[in-house]
């Protein structure tokens, strides 16, 4: 006897309805982004100015004003000679203030992210004033101070574009790297031992002909920022 064909209808859709509510069918996982390249060396920072009586809580006071980004504390603690460059900028406090608050700071540099990448990089003990980081001081023969800088910290990502949104390529550890162009907006380009062409934040691309500072305490134990510069 043949089937009606509003039965086969019925039966057709009461079919696709089951299928329709059956658990889908597992779909492969994405795949897993690729792995970064590490890049680590044996340039390991160095702290001697830990053992200069009052440096660590100068620091850690001077960290708080860099990081509440507080001008006046910190234009409270450069000395009123501070040198400031090797040409005739005006010195102290009110020098320091042209130089880094005016809206033209060097190379566009931002004074924060400059202080605090000097004040993270390490020490030394120099008869009692302590020179911040460590690079300016310890600097290997065998690499152009004017053509490299140090990544002192671990795991410092380097990235396709100079931007925090760019996609990372490496992570790099504690390595002196080619600099292939001067700081520009926060960011130092370089080259990686695989020969990639990558971008690291300019205030952890160390260089001892870059911003470093000098600090010693009154014999009261005040500390005062003695001098920050940068070249030769």
């Amino acid at each position: 006897m043949p089937v009606p064909l509003r039965t086969l209808a019925v039966s057709a859709a009461l079919t696709l309805a089951a299928c329709t509510d059956a658990d889908p069918l597992p779909s492969d996982p994405p795949p897993s982004p690729p792995a970064l390249a590490t890049f680590e060396g044996e340039y390991e920072p160095v702290d001697d100015g830990t053992a200069v009586p009052g440096w660590e809580d100068f620091r850690d006071s001077l960290r708080a004003t860099v990081a509440r980004k507080d001008t006046a504390a910190l234009l409270a603690v450069v000395a009123p000679d501070a040198r400031l460059s090797f040409g005739d900028t005006p010195p102290g406090p009110e020098g320091f203030r042209a130089m880094w608050f005016s809206g033209d700071p060097p190379q566009g540099r931002d004074p924060w992210s400059t202080l605090r990448g000097v004040l993270d990089g390490g020490s030394l003990d120099e008869d009692g004033a302590v020179i911040a980081p460590f690079v300016s001081g310890l600097w290997p023969d065998d690499h152009d101070p004017f053509s490299s800088v140090a990544i002192v910290q671990d795991s410092v990502i380097a990235r396709d574009a100079p931007s925090r949104a760019a996609a990372p390529v490496a992570r790099v550890s504690h390595l002196i790297l080619p600099a292939l162009a001067p700081p520009n907006a926060g960011w130092r380009m370089v080259r990686l031992p695989d020969e990639t062409v990558a971008y690291v934040p300019a205030a952890l691309a160390l260089s001892p002909v870059g911003y470093r500072a000098t600090f010693w305490a009154e014999p009261d134990g005040t500390w005062f920022l003695r001098s920050f510069l940068a070249g030769d």
